[in-house]
């Protein structure tokens, strides 16, 4: 047999393995958006289609990007400027640029683009080289009106900008993009859905190949997590949390090089795919559990279960979180954190839930459910999932939420 032959014929053996590895909720939520490109056997998964990838990134460019021009022209501005790294300049190109500069009126877009980044190919925005002078070629008398996003201008680009437009007047356009953003179309979910299968994966891959042997360390775990992530063909949310024993009580614990120890093994981690993230969170248990850690685990996990059951349309993001520690009792006090949050380009976004912000649950929108308890010194639990609500909350992590224990020996 050939070479070429031999890699084909492996390459052939891997995908027909993946396929049969993967969960049937996948096929569910792929043929609900995309169902032309399912393949159809048993357990499928998604066989990416360069046409189709192209043809996603336009649809969600033109689409989210002609619902922005119709804001600023019912609001009379005449010109959002968003920099890099703002993700809202992703967000309306669909890549990750090194610099840039996106400029949008309610009748064109212009992407100001270094000369190191590969020129993309947009539908309604055109490319323009980034020079030094920048300002000098966006300004304009008639741009009365700019719209700004204050959360992400350098202050030395915000000084630029009004001398390039003495007399105009800036508006914050933060607020409406993070509603913009909140909500998301078929193309954003599909996304979404394949960095939770990739992330459910992982951990699957992690319990199976499970060996105090091979994998000694917080870091260990993480390495093994990350590179399985990376050989799907994703890249990181955020830096995966791997938290052993008393670790375990600090929620955004910086993963270390200290040998696991008895006890629970928080896991905080998700992939982010085509730049849309996803977040997952589960537990193990090294050695024998005590009776009092399992009841303790499992009542907080039918919390969890209990509240995505009851997420409704138009329920308020901060009530969930009142049910939530209502339902903890005496343990409330443990809970230190939000309830969820919003994900999608970035790991935290719209929508909130703050009792500041009243958000209420609406079609389309994805965010995350993780209720957790922590006891300094001691240990802590946090069960995640991703959840997209369709008019009912479904869960898009699939991982086994089963308390699987670990010989230590």
């Amino acid at each position: 047999m050939s070479t070429e032959k031999q890699r084909f014929f492996w390459d052939a053996k891997k995908v027909v393995s993946f396929l049969c590895e993967c969960s049937f909720s996948t096929f569910c939520v792929l043929y609900e958006f995309e169902p032309k490109i399912i393949v159809p056997c048993k357990l499928t998964y998604y066989i990416p289609n360069t046409r189709r990838f192209f043809k996603q990134q336009k649809t969600i460019i033109s689409m989210k990007l002609k619902i922005f021009q119709k804001y600023l022209n019912r609001e009379e501005i005449d010109l959002a400027f968003l920099i890099s790294p703002d993700s809202n300049i992703t967000y309306f190109t669909q890549m990750k640029p090194s610099k840039a500069i996106l400029t949008i009126s309610p009748n064109d877009a212009y992407f100001y683009l270094s000369e190191l980044d590969l020129k993309p190919k947009l539908k309604n925005i055109e490319i323009v080289n980034l020079n030094k002078d920048w300002e000098k070629e966006i300004a304009d008398k008639k741009n009365m009106k700019i719209g700004i996003n204050k959360e992400n201008i350098p202050l030395s680009y915000y000084e630029k900008l009004k001398k390039a437009f003495p007399k105009a007047i800036f508006i914050d356009i933060s607020l409406v993009l993070l509603k913009l953003r909140s909500q998301k179309i078929p193309e954003e979910i599909n996304k979404i859905s394949h960095a939770c299968q990739i992330t459910t994966n992982s951990f699957n891959d992690l319990v199976a190949n499970f060996s105090l042997k091979k994998i000694r360390t917080e870091q260990d775990v993480a390495f093994f997590l990350e590179k399985n992530i990376r050989e799907q063909g994703a890249d990181l949310s955020f830096p995966t949390i791997v938290a052993s024993g008393k670790n375990a009580a600090i929620p955004h614990h910086q993963t270390s090089s200290e040998k696991l120890r008895k006890g629970f093994l928080l896991l905080d981690f998700g992939a982010r795919y085509q730049n849309y993230c996803s977040d997952m969170s589960r537990v193990l248990y090294l050695d024998t559990i005590s009776e009092e850690e399992k009841q303790l685990y499992y009542k907080l996990s039918e919390i969890q279960t209990k509240t995505i059951r009851h997420i409704a349309s138009g329920s308020h993001f901060f009530s969930l979180e009142e049910n939530v520690r209502k339902n903890l009792g005496n343990l409330s006090s443990f809970f230190i954190h939000k309830l969820g949050h919003g994900l999608g380009i970035d790991i935290h976004e719209f929508p909130s839930f703050s009792r500041e912000n009243k958000q209420k649950v609406i079609k389309n929108q994805v965010f995350t459910i993780e209720p957790g308890i922590y006891f300094p010194q001691k240990y802590g639990l946090r069960i995640e999932d991703t959840i997209i609500f369709n008019n009912k909350a479904r869960i898009l992590t699939r991982a086994s939420k089963e308390l699987l224990k670990v010989r230590l020996s």
